[in-house]
């Protein structure tokens, strides 16, 4: 019984991030029902559906093959709004097997609930990093959970490379550390030489060739391979748009430098263009400045549509790229 006094009775798991709410939940539930047989032991609600009378009786019901059962309520603001008060009392005497997990979208500290939640159990929050703190969550997540030093500058590229959700770009200091920890590569820093290696090159490559048929004006070509490139990774579509602002902001960049005089060998010097420095000069002197910023807001405008539900990456980069390669043959 000792051991069962170690799970509190309600974890609350609330944020926009969803990759890191649903790993939470994964967690919890691992933590609270081990082995046991999730047929008989878990009990999931829909919010919006859920009574208060249903979800206690699943509570209190004493566990059959298991020391514990577990009852998540997910989408649970309307839940919560309804019950509060049921609630408040419930924790006033929850049920010593039964172990509540309620998962809102948001949960405000300082209601009566939200303090007896953090005294009788977990309340733990899943909101998005914001763009200027994630180098230092990264650093610190690559030094707390791996014991590694991540420079500055790799997180930098990280972010660039993988964009701005915290939870997938943890998962890539995860990737990294595991490359690092190989007998031939064990070192205690991870540098932008190795997220260039591990991260970006096959994403970098993938971009790099659309992005030269786009030059060309060859959009069939540029749409083939747009397709290739998020068909062969699930997690490509969250990280395309990254991978193509990183890319155009270098021919940005560049341009920038082409106009002042600076020679082709020294940009991709300076720029850090390893692969196809040729082809990238190339790309330089092809396109206009003007063209490159068009791109970079039409990015922008698609990663926020993305994330509002206006539209997918993926229409959003196939109409950018038609657009691109109309202009092309146009200034041809």
């Amino acid at each position: 019984m000792a051991k069962q006094k170690e799970i509190p009775a309600i974890f609350v798991v609330f944020g926009k991030n969803h990759r890191a709410v649903t790993k939470q939940i994964e967690q919890i539930t691992e933590r609270v029902l081990g082995e046991s047989d999730r047929q008989v032991s878990l009990r999931s609600f829909e919010g919006d559906q859920a009574e208060l009378a249903e979800v206690l009786d699943e509570l209190r019901t004493l566990p059959f093959l298991s020391a514990r059962r577990l009852v998540v309520v997910r989408d649970a603001d309307e839940f919560i709004s309804t019950y509060r008060q049921n609630l408040e009392s419930y924790l006033e005497n929850p049920s010593k097997t039964g172990v509540l997990l309620l998962v809102p979208a948001s949960f405000p500290g300082n209601t009566r609930l939200a303090k007896k939640a953090k005294k009788l159990g977990v309340v733990i929050s899943c909101e998005p990093v914001k763009g200027g703190d994630l180098p230092r969550y990264l650093a610190r997540y690559a030094r707390e959970k791996h014991g590694l030093t991540l420079t500055s500058e790799a997180a930098a590229l990280l972010i660039e490379l993988g964009g701005d959700d915290s939870g997938m770009l943890c998962s890539e200091v995860d990737k990294l550390a595991a490359y690092l920890s190989g007998p031939e590569q064990a070192k205690r820093r991870i540098e932008v030489e190795d997220v260039q290696a591990l991260v970006g090159h096959n994403r970098q490559f993938n971009v790099f060739n659309v992005i030269d048929a786009m030059t060309q004006g060859q959009a069939g070509l540029a749409l083939q391979l747009l397709d290739q490139m998020l068909s062969q990774d699930r997690e490509a579509q969250y990280k395309a748009v990254g991978g193509f602002a990183w890319y155009f902001r270098r021919l940005y960049n560049g341009r920038l430098k082409l106009d002042r005089g600076v020679s082709g060998r020294a940009i991709t010097r300076q720029l850090r263009i390893w692969s196809h420095p040729e082809a990238f000069v190339r790309q330089l002197k092809q396109l206009r400045i003007e063209t490159i910023a068009s791109c970079l807001q039409s990015l922008m405008h698609i990663d926020l549509l993305s994330k509002t539900g206006g539209g997918t990456v993926r229409s959003g980069l196939e109409k950018l790229i038609l657009e691109f390669c109309r202009g092309q043959r146009a200034t041809a």
